[in-house]
């Protein structure tokens, strides 16, 4: 939510410029009135000194009137209309009480004599009510004003929003990719797979080409959508890891512990891949004897949880996620911000300190019918 600070800050020159208008507007009735002979003399002094008044209340009651419109929102019932309403009404009847009663003390103190003040106070209520009348239509132009720009502000942060996750998966794509056509990792798939042959274990190498096949293939013909179902997202992982299991089947286990009802539940396109890539990075490869990767995916209250873990290298103390050069992982933290409101994200070690935790939650995303 848009606090009145940064709102005023980024559009005080629309309402100043607003309320010069009005002040400027004022004096040329003014003038009009002594030009046409409506009025025989105008004291420019006290006609000056009042509209300036005028103009300094209702830039008060303009940062009032903003703070009770945002309070309302949304503007989404007729509750919240008639709401609004009551505070145009009320904005208007308390900005020409003070007004009102601020021409009084000038006239009482500052301008004009006793009798003046008399004949001002013995009309006040006349003023008042006009003054209430006037301050609607002024009041109803502000919260309008406000309305537009606040709109304004939030379809111009949904198109940047847009963009950088646009941006964002795009660059999940390229990487992922990229992560493929990587030449170490591709020389030692072909690798595996020449030593395979050479064993004459053709079953194997035949499944590790389609699985490489498959998964390059699955890498560029990737969706453009931020979410999709995980059984999907699993399927491209299931490819990578076939691969990985087959280089490191004498010390590797991985265990997928998937929760059925969480198949259907949407998560972000490519949010897994670099988190895996960063565990074998760091964890299997570091690890000269028996390495373990585990996902694990489960509803916790009204959240997807969803944890990738290793047994690699511990996490060092004062290590964290801002600190961190790698861009994968960055990535992951950056679009997990851009789409939800509430999400958790962290790399911690587990009480045991035997294995590293990435863990992620989101809230539950029906995307496919169970």
């Amino acid at each position: 939510m848009t606090t009145s600070r940064p709102f005023f800050k980024k559009y005080w020159p629309v309402f100043a410029g607003f309320l010069i208008l009005q002040f400027l507007l004022d004096q040329a009735r003014s003038w009009i009135s002594l030009v046409t002979g409506k009025a025989t003399e105008i004291q420019w002094d006290r006609s000056l000194f009042l509209s300036g008044i005028d103009q300094l209340v209702w830039a008060v009651f303009l940062i009032l009137l903003y703070k009770g419109y945002r309070k309302i929102q949304p503007l989404s019932n007729r509750r919240a209309w008639f709401k609004l309403i009551g505070l145009v009404i009320l904005v208007a009847t308390a900005q020409a009480f003070v007004t009102q009663f601020t021409y009084l003390v000038a006239y009482k103190f500052f301008m004009g004599n006793e009798q003046t003040y008399y004949e001002v106070l013995s009309g006040s209520l006349k003023f008042f009510l006009f003054g209430v009348f006037i301050g609607m239509f002024m009041a109803s132009f502000l919260v309008s004003l406000i309305i537009a720009l606040d709109y304004y502000e939030k379809y111009r942060g949904e198109n940047i929003k847009s963009t950088s996750l646009a941006l964002e998966l795009s660059k999940s794509k390229l990487e992922a990719i990229q992560a493929q056509l990587n030449p170490h990792f591709l020389f030692n798939a072909l690798n595996t797979i020449s030593m395979m042959v050479r064993s004459k274990s053709s079953t194997k190498a035949v499944a590790m080409i389609s699985s490489l096949s498959d998964l390059l293939r699955m890498s560029l013909n990737m969706k453009t959508v931020q979410i999709i179902p995980l059984k999907e997202e699993l399927l491209l992982v299931s490819k990578y890891l076939a691969i990985e299991q087959e280089r490191f089947s004498d010390r590797l286990t991985i265990e997928i512990k998937i929760d059925p009802m969480t198949e259907s539940l949407g998560v972000p396109n490519l949010i897994l891949q670099p988190i895996l890539e960063n565990a074998f990075k760091y964890g299997v490869s570091e690890n000269l004897d028996s390495a373990y990767i585990r996902i694990e995916s489960t509803i916790v209250e009204d959240n997807l949880v969803l944890e990738i873990s290793n047994n690699g290298g511990q996490i060092i103390e004062g290590w964290s996620l801002e600190s961190n050069k790698g861009i994968g992982l960055k990535n992951v933290e950056n679009r997990l911000r851009n789409l939800f409101d509430e999400y958790e994200f962290s790399l911690r070690n587990s009480e045991d300190q035997e294995l590293v935790i990435a863990r992620i939650s989101i809230p539950k995303l029906q995307i496919e019918k169970v």
